[in-house]
């Protein structure tokens, strides 16, 4: 049961461009949280076309929009990675 729970914090806050849990989280315009370094790496392919996009949802921006730290989520991951340590050195 614990594993499904785990999973599903995962599933929960992976970031969509890399598949991964959630660095340094920031929110769309849109809704949608991408590690900082995923998102900029996706929009800097998309600046010679001019506009940008959500990767999930595909709504277009003219401008590159201003990212912002995503305080909530980024306290979630940290508290997450700290529970994830503490269960890995109690079942050894």
């Amino acid at each position: 049961m614990a594993q499904k729970g785990v999973q599903m914090d995962r599933e929960r806050f992976s970031c969509s461009i890399c598949l991964d849990l959630l660095k340094d989280p920031v929110t769309t315009a849109c809704g949608h949280s991408y590690c900082m370094n995923c998102i900029k790496y996706f929009w800097d392919g998309e600046d010679q076309k001019g506009t940008y996009s959500c990767p999930q949802r595909r709504e277009t921006f003219r401008q590159r929009p201003v990212l912002k730290k995503h305080t909530l989520l980024a306290e979630l991951m940290e508290d997450l990675k700290k529970s994830r340590m503490r269960s890995r050195r109690s079942s050894r």
